[in-house]
């Protein structure tokens, strides 16, 4: 005998013992209807959760014409007056309800129709919270990622043509609001910026919340007018004027990642994917705007991932693949060799030789330099105390990254390396790349006085690229001033910026400093250059940076290792 049939033998009274006893073993609203006068029976549970008055509902209608969503109301009473008339057996709905607090919650509301024992036809049956299963938002009212990657595969896999965009929208400041006003404040922000949306796009076109405070559009209305730049513009300046009439109280903006095509044989892991990687794009570039997601740029972006994959594997494989070059550095007025720059290169099977430019910046955002920086800092002062022997006076000059200072204990590792290796402090230059950073970063300054106080020597590299002040060349006490090639190009091709070299040149000589002049490629440009009285030039003139078994042999006339 099937369940239906003993609920059938249950008298009403009965009925109503039952669902109270199996409400105490289920996080599930338990129900009964009568489908011929419409009462409803609630459990106490349900009762102390939403707006029904009581466990006992005589006017259905009324009740639920408060506690369900307005637009949610004629689907609901089409499928239980199925129920009622015999259509249909089974009554099965995902809709939205609303709480005391007049919130809106999803539900999943399941029942099926049995025979009363006097003769009525009821729906007995158990209401879900869908919020408590990840697959709708009891905060803004909106249905979940869960169900998102459901609603997606199915129309991913039955119709990816009739997708206009997809619009991935994210709150550029939501962590400092939740750290600064309060998870309530948060949630607050979440509600606006959820009607902000639900009240710019049509009806048929679907919102959801996905983590944080991310949410997500998916425009396949065929019928839709509206492009995805006027939607983000629109819900932009909603947002605006709430944050206004709040009086500023709590501001924010937001910024939006569109994936617009090419949604054939796609997933919806893979939409969330792209539509993160266009959202932090927009996020990267500046905030408060849209970003369309760009598969070139994409492209690359994976490819970074692979490449630091790649170099994670090399530093743990004792740094395979890594090499470093050394670029000489001369004297004036006699140009001999008085050092080298030493010069991280790394090559691998997949790409071959990378350019510094694209795997430095990798290296850094990983940390990956401060282990590839002391292998750098080791490799390069073995390499000093051997041509020291031929050169006494021979220096090589290292280069820090921001991330080594900020991150690792800079100074014991230098020290440490200059103990074990045998070399004099000021061997070693190492070298800091101009920026804004100097300025204002007390812990830069603390260091470069630390290194001097030990006799390591410290040079400002790049200079003239943009951060150019005189004021912290005195604060800082850099041993020498590089200046960076694309100064020395303006000064080659205009009087004005030749005149203002000079004239920095002349400074950085009164406060004790020297220069090192670098990119000198030509001999007409070491002429003219040599003007401005540099104390040591670098470039490809004298030298490209090179091996150390190049370096040897070409500039300290020697084949085989000391």
């Amino acid at each position: 005998m099937g369940y239906e049939k003993v609920l059938q033998e249950l008298s009403l009274e009965q009925l109503t013992a039952v669902i109270e006893v199996l409400q105490k073993s289920s996080d599930s609203y338990f129900y009964i209807m009568d489908l011929e006068t419409y009462t409803y029976i609630a459990t106490e549970k349900l009762v102390k959760r939403f707006p029904f008055g009581g466990t006992f509902v005589e006017d259905t209608h009324a009740v639920f014409s408060k506690l369900v969503y307005p637009s949610d109301m004629p689907k609901l009473q089409e499928d239980i007056r199925r129920c009622a008339a015999g259509g249909q057996d089974e009554h099965e709905m995902e809709y939205r309800w609303l709480d005391k607090d007049g919130r809106i919650v999803w539900i999943d509301c399941h029942g099926v129709v049995i025979q009363g024992k006097d003769g009525h036809r009821l729906l007995f049956g158990r209401v879900t919270e869908l919020g408590k299963e990840a697959k709708a938002d009891n905060i803004t009212g909106l249905r979940r990622e869960t169900r998102f990657r459901y609603d997606t595969e199915e129309l991913l896999r039955d119709m990816p043509e009739t997708i206009n965009y997809m619009m991935r929208i994210g709150i550029d400041n939501f962590k400092e609001i939740n750290e600064k006003e309060g998870v309530e404040a948060g949630d607050n922000v979440l509600r606006e910026l959820a009607d902000c949306i639900v009240a710019s796009v049509d009806s048929k076109v679907d919102v959801y919340r996905l983590m944080a405070d991310e949410f997500m559009i998916v425009d396949a209305d065929p019928e839709s007018e509206k492009e995805a730049a006027d939607i983000y513009d629109e819900i932009k300046n909603k947002v605006a004027d709430t944050v206004r009439k709040k009086e500023y109280s709590c501001f924010y903006t937001i910024s939006a990642g569109v994936l617009q095509d090419g949604f054939e044989n796609k997933t919806a892991e893979g939409i969330l994917r792209l539509t993160e990687f266009a959202l932090n794009e927009a996020k990267r570039n500046g905030k408060n705007q849209m970003a369309l997601f760009d598969r070139e740029a994409y492209d690359g972006y994976l490819k970074r991932l692979d490449i630091r994959k790649l170099m994670r594997r090399d530093v743990n494989n004792d740094f395979k693949g890594f090499q470093v070059f050394y670029q000489p550095i001369v004297s004036t007025p006699d140009y001999r060799i008085i050092g080298a720059e030493a010069l991280l290169r790394w090559n691998c099977e997949k790409y071959g030789s990378v350019s510094p430019a694209v795997f430095i910046p990798i290296l850094e955002e990983s940390g990956l330099i401060i282990p590839v920086g002391k292998y750098v800092l080791w490799q390069a002062a073995r390499t000093c105390k051997k041509w020291k022997e031929i050169i006494p006076d021979f220096h090589i000059n290292v280069n820090l990254s921001y991330v080594q200072i900020h991150k690792s204990n800079l100074l014991a590792d230098v020290d440490r390396c200059v103990k074990e290796v045998g070399i004099p402090p000021e061997s070693l230059v190492l070298e800091l790349t101009e920026s804004g950073y100097i300025e204002t970063d007390s812990r830069i300054k603390e260091l470069f006085r630390d290194l001097k106080a030990k006799k390591y020597d410290v040079a400002l590299d790049d200079f003239g690229t943009g951060y150019s002040n005189m004021r912290y060349l005195q604060e800082i006490e850099a041993t020498t001033v590089k200046i960076d090639r694309s100064f020395v190009m303006k000064a080659l091709q205009n009087e004005h910026d030749y005149n203002i070299i000079t004239h920095i040149i002349d400074m950085v000589h009164s406060l004790g400093s020297s220069v090192c002049m670098e990119g000198i490629e030509k001999e007409d440009e070491l002429n003219k250059m040599m003007k401005t009285r540099p104390d040591m030039i670098q470039g490809y003139y004298f030298g490209k940076p090179s091996s150390t078994e190049q370096f040897e042999e070409q500039f300290l006339n020697i084949k085989d290792s000391l």
